[in-house]
């Protein structure tokens, strides 16, 4: 059995999202609607998170849509994305594609008490925000919106040290040969 999961964030980088969850195969690229992208530092600082800054969350907003990837996932895999989006809410959205289909999917969502402060310190750190867009690049979704998470400002908290970084471009470049 399998499911289909929505990725709007590192997770959209086929490297990244197969680091724990190997079975996870491209459906589609697809748009969330009503909603729109949005980053949280839950509350601590971004030196002691996992990616240094903060993580990327879906809102409801009636202006805006969140492009992604659908990907169809072995129901093995159900609890490992649950343990690395431990701290979000699971639900469920239509996701629309380019191609006229739609597709229920989970997804994950930070709850709303956690956008309570949205000041700076919930910027995303440069290394988060590069898988984000090598995995909107590698999955080809639209220019405009790649364009627009290029323009998201980051924390400026720059380690390439970082573990899970480095060993995503490790991945990448193992890929690549």
């Amino acid at each position: 059995m399998t499911f289909l999961y929505f990725a709007y964030g590192s997770n959209l980088l086929k490297q990244r999202i197969q680091l724990d969850n190997p079975s996870a195969t491209f459906v589609a690229v697809g748009e969330l609607k009503e909603h729109t992208l949005a980053f949280s530092s839950l509350g601590m600082k971004p030196e002691i998170m996992r990616w240094r800054g903060g993580a990327a969350s879906i809102r409801e907003d009636p202006s805006s849509s969140v492009w992604g990837c659908v990907w169809r996932l072995g129901n093995e895999h159900l609890q490992t994305l649950d343990r690395q989006e431990l701290v979000y809410d699971a639900k469920d959205v239509t996701i629309n594609t380019l191609a006229g289909k739609q597709y229920t999917c989970r997804t994950y969502q930070l709850p709303a008490s956690e956008f309570l402060d949205e000041g700076p310190q919930n910027r995303p750190s440069p290394m988060y925000m590069d898988v984000i867009i090598k995995g909107a690049t590698q999955n080809k979704l639209p220019d405009s919106y790649i364009n627009f998470l290029k323009a998201v400002e980051t924390n400026e908290l720059l380690d390439e040290n970082l573990e899970i970084y480095k060993d995503i471009l490790n991945m990448l470049d193992s890929s690549e040969t």
